[in-house]
């Protein structure tokens, strides 16, 4: 190898470990919109044509190839589907585990926000509150403002998990600063300041 070679091979290897990558440079990849299959699955449901629904719908989770955020948009709608019953019986499992697949591997805050008021609540007939809690706390993760006052009550309240009222107290704060109604409720509740810092 010449040196002029070697030269311009460790050149180009510096410029490209030096370069920032393409979300650095252009932000946030852009989700894409619902397609064609998509908009006719969301009229599907609306005019009670489950069948045709669920079919499109399970074809776009199941279609990996596509934008994450696509595939796991269309899982959380199925999930939608099963966990109210729509067009099949109602089933709880199939839900929770399209919604976890969502939620963990789609990053859907959506899906984890849906799961966690299930199994909350109950609705599933399984109370699960340490499962609420990672669920909430996921959902926070990917910068829902809801998930971080649902995760901050639980750490305030001790649900789920060990009481840590201050990180509890600051996660609530933020998120009603975030203009999360629902957590500004919890901290006029608890009996503290809407705002962090007071």
């Amino acid at each position: 190898m010449t040196p002029r070679l070697l030269i311009l091979l460790l050149t180009v290897i510096a410029a490209i470990s030096l370069a920032p990558a393409a979300s650095a440079q252009f932000g946030r990849e852009q989700v894409a919109s619902p397609d064609a299959d998509e908009l006719y699955a969301d009229r599907a449901v609306k005019r009670g044509w489950y069948d045709d629904a669920r079919e499109r719908y399970k074809a776009a989770c199941e279609d990996e190839s596509r934008q994450t955020a696509v595939w796991a948009r269309n899982c959380r709608k199925l999930a939608d589907l099963d966990r109210k019953g729509l067009g099949a019986q109602q089933d709880y499992d199939a839900a929770q585990a399209l919604y976890d697949r969502a939620c963990f591997e789609g990053r859907d805050a959506d899906s984890c926000m849906q799961q966690a008021y299930t199994s909350f609540k109950g609705l599933d007939g399984n109370e699960d509150l340490p499962y609420t809690r990672k669920l909430y706390k996921q959902a926070c993760d990917l910068d829902h403002a809801r998930g971080c006052a649902g995760y901050g009550s639980m750490l305030y309240r001790g649900q789920g998990g060990d009481m840590r009222r201050d990180e509890g107290k600051q996660l609530i704060q933020q998120a009603c600063a975030d203009g999360d109604t629902w957590a500004c409720e919890r901290a006029r509740g608890y009996g503290f300041p809407e705002r962090r810092g007071l």
